[in-house]
């Protein structure tokens, strides 16, 4: 796993491999948000490209899944 950093914190970024299959076997696309629970289970799907963050409903949306898969609200 490779770490990017957005606000000097590290984050994981998923670098798939051929023995992984991460994108075939998580069914993504570019793009993708997948929001995980503390079991690392799916729970939503947020992609980037259908949703531009530039909008505060899109923004807001996305921090709401995050939060709820975080149990923070």
């Amino acid at each position: 796993m490779q770490y990017v950093s957005a606000l000097g914190l590290p984050l994981p970024w998923l670098s798939d491999t051929k023995r992984q299959d991460a994108w075939h076997r998580w069914d993504v696309t570019w793009r993708d948000v997948i929001v995980t629970d503390e079991r690392n289970r799916r729970v939503a799907v947020f992609n980037l490209t259908d949703h531009d963050l530039d909008f505060p409903e899109e923004y807001a949306a996305l921090r709401d899944l995050l939060l709820d898969a975080a149990g923070e609200r």
